[in-house]
């Protein structure tokens, strides 16, 4: 299973612990945790081919947050991609008007060094962020799943070669 802008999703997006019927199609299986997402109707869960074929569009129930709403490659993240794996409402980052694709969450393994992390921070982070403290507490190996990370998370995009992050608390 791929998705654009949403790489490792069986390791890193919220999915159901145990198999379930897809609150769109009853198919059974693990699927995508529906807890988190907003709209005019709750689902529990819903499969991947009901995710990517865009029914919840249909339903008006989004799985991510965008600050500009009405074109293909804002629909494919509202409505087609997993959520993002965060604690709280997270805004799906654009750099140059163009989205950015999630890759995991980070680890000091996904830098070269702390210099590099510090600068690939996204803006918005700036003037909240103790950059010291965030590289302290980034996990030495890389995390196989979200469920390997702590209390505080980076969550690591990239747009081409380029590497930027957020991060979150619990």
């Amino acid at each position: 299973m791929e998705f654009k802008y949403f790489r490792k999703p069986s390791n890193f997006a919220f999915r159901t612990d145990t198999p379930k019927g897809c609150s769109i199609c009853g198919m059974q299986g693990i699927w995508f945790d529906g807890s988190g997402f907003s709209g005019t109707k709750d689902i529990e869960c819903v499969c991947e081919q009901c995710l990517t074929s865009g029914k919840l569009k249909e339903l008006e129930i989004e799985t991510n947050i965008v600050r500009e709403y009405g074109n293909e490659d804002a629909d494919e993240i509202v409505f087609a991609t997993p959520s993002l794996p965060t604690w709280q409402d997270c805004v799906w980052p654009c750099i140059d008007e163009r989205f950015l694709v999630f890759e995991r969450i980070a680890s000091k393994q996904d830098f070269a060094n702390k210099d590099e992390f510090k600068s690939a921070h996204l803006p918005e982070v700036d003037a909240i962020t103790d950059f010291d403290f965030l590289w302290d507490t980034l996990p030495d190996q890389q995390l196989k799943n979200y469920q390997e990370g702590g209390d505080i998370s980076v969550y690591l995009f990239s747009n081409g070669d380029k590497k930027y992050w957020l991060w979150d608390a619990n």
